[in-house]
This record gives structure tokens, C-alpha cells and sequence, in this order.
């Protein structure tokens, strides 16, 4: 079922290897859920996203992709209460209706990211688990 609905999708993701995502079904990084794929991983370390740098323990998706009448916002809205950490993930500039999406759902544009030795521009959205937490509060003296 999740390799058909990827199948689909080939122009969205045509870099997708399916040995690659048996592996990560088998790791447990893959949710499916009403139609809905997502892939993730956890950061081991601090990793740089473009010109942005995600923290250890935070989330990054691969990939979200959504069947015919999957509900993609209630599948991503569980997701990030499941993983309970910051959320991160990078898409193509010119995926339009990718990026709606992420707007709708409360993810940030905070960063950019050029693949193919920089003939390709990409996007980097997060989303935070705890906006409150990321202000910076200074005593006055």
C-alpha cells in the first residue's frame, strides 16, 4: 500500500529508492495512517539544514504523501503530538501546494537549502513544539 501511494507520486519524489523505504518501515520511521505516509528520522546530533541548524533530538520528515481522501492535516497534527519534539523537513521551492500545506498546519519558512550542486532551490519549514520556549527573556540590571 505505501510503495503504491509513493508510485503515484513519482514526479513529487523521483529520488525515492524502495529498498530504502522498506529499510525505514522495518526501523519504524514511517507512519501510515488513513491514506497518509510520513517518514522521519530523529537527529543523533546537530545538523545543518541549509543555511538554518536543527538540534539533537529534533525530527526532520523525509517525506509526506497522501493517498486519494487521505487527511494529511489530522495525520500531521497527531504526528508531531506523537514525536513531541521540534519538526523539521525541506521541500522544492516550486512545490507550491506542498508549501500551502505546511502554512496550513503551523509550520515556519525559516530557512533555505540548495541541492544538486546548487542548480536546485529548496525551502526549510519547521515546526515548534513549544514557540514560548525559543523567546529569550534578559533581566535588566
Amino acid at each position: 500500500v505505501i510503495k503504491g501511494i509513493f508510485k503515484k507520486h513519482r514526479d513529487v519524489f523521483p529520488y525515492l529508492r524502495f529498498d530504502s523505504l522498506k529499510n525505514k518501515i522495518e526501523e519504524g520511521k514511517v507512519v501510515y495512517d488513513t491514506g497518509v505516509v510520513i517518514t522521519y528520522n530523529k537527529y543523533k546530533r546537530k545538523q545543518k539544514l541549509g543555511n538554518v541548524q536543527a538540534k539533537m533530538g529534533d525530527i526532520v520528515i523525509q517525506e509526506i504523501v497522501k493517498d486519494e481522501g487521505g487527511d494529511a492535516e489530522n495525520v500531521f497534527e497527531r504526528f508531531v503530538d506523537f514525536v513531541d519534539e521540534d519538526v523539521w523537513l525541506t521541500v522544492r521551492r516550486d512545490n507550491e501546494r506542498a508549501k500551502k500545506f505546511y502554512d496550513r498546519v503551523g509550520m515556519e519558512l525559516v530557512g533555505e537549502v540548495l541541492w544538486v550542486h546548487g542548480t536546485l532551490s529548496g525551502d526549510v519549514y519547521l515546526y515548534k513544539q513549544n514557540p514560548a520556549t525559543s523567546l529569550m527573556f534578559h533581566e535588566l540590571p
